[in-house]
């Protein structure tokens, strides 16, 4: 049942194609961020556990995905640095866990729970001890300092490894990625216009992001 599990939630965060990494220095801002992915069709969102209060944030966005109809949303914790944050984490209702690094009790406490775990990398060595610790997705991080050619070097070695960059992703660039071999990309600091967003400018953001998830051909 946990192993079905796993593979439902990994279905969905592929279907996703575009996973926005939340990382706000206050829980408010976070939280609205996350209204705001919901309401433009977000399949999947990462709170980074550097959001005060974050696993409050978490259980309010898993309430409000519920009230709107979107409880098939997949809300995950990234960020994560030990197993204590990861078991936090879980117990707080996180469908998948997120690691800048290999870190393989991640993927034991995850797995044992049906979630999904994701860590990170940059180097062939790293993805290899990534796959070793028994990764759904090998998450390419700072993406931005290689770049899609960087990840296309990746995946002719690892062909068969699914690939999150993250880190530099934006709307301009994410065709790159994807052709390069990403499964899906995280995108972060370039998912929002700030201006808009300090302005709390609802609809414009709701349907700016909606049409970068079009771009990404999320379905």
């Amino acid at each position: 049942m946990t192993d079905t599990l796993i593979q439902q939630r990994w279905s969905a965060l592929r279907a996703a194609r575009l996973i926005p990494v939340l990382r706000y220095r206050d829980a408010e801002t976070a939280l609205y961020a996350a209204q705001i992915a919901l309401r433009a069709g977000c399949r999947g969102i990462e709170l980074t556990w550097t959001i005060p209060g974050v696993l409050e944030v978490l259980r309010a966005v898993r309430a409000d995905a519920q009230l709107s109809g979107r409880a098939d949303v997949l809300v995950g914790v990234g960020t994560i640095l030990d197993g204590e944050q990861a078991r936090l984490a879980l117990e707080a209702g996180a469908d998948f866990l997120v690691s800048p690094g290999v870190l393989p009790e991640l993927v034991e406490l995850a797995h044992a729970a049906g979630a999904l775990g994701m860590l990170g990398a940059f180097t062939p060595t790293e993805v290899i001890a990534a796959r070793a610790a028994g990764a759904d997705v090998v998450k390419i991080f700072p993406a931005s300092t290689g770049g899609p050619a960087h990840l296309a070097a990746l995946k002719s070695v690892f062909a068969d490894t699914a690939f999150c960059p993250t880190g530099g992703v934006s709307r301009d660039n994410m065709a790159a990625y994807f052709q390069a071999g990403a499964a899906v990309v995280g995108m972060g600091g370039n998912l929002f216009d700030a201006q808009r967003l300090a302005a709390r400018d609802t609809d414009a953001l709701v349907q700016a992001l909606a049409g970068t998830l079009h771009a990404a051909g999320a379905g």
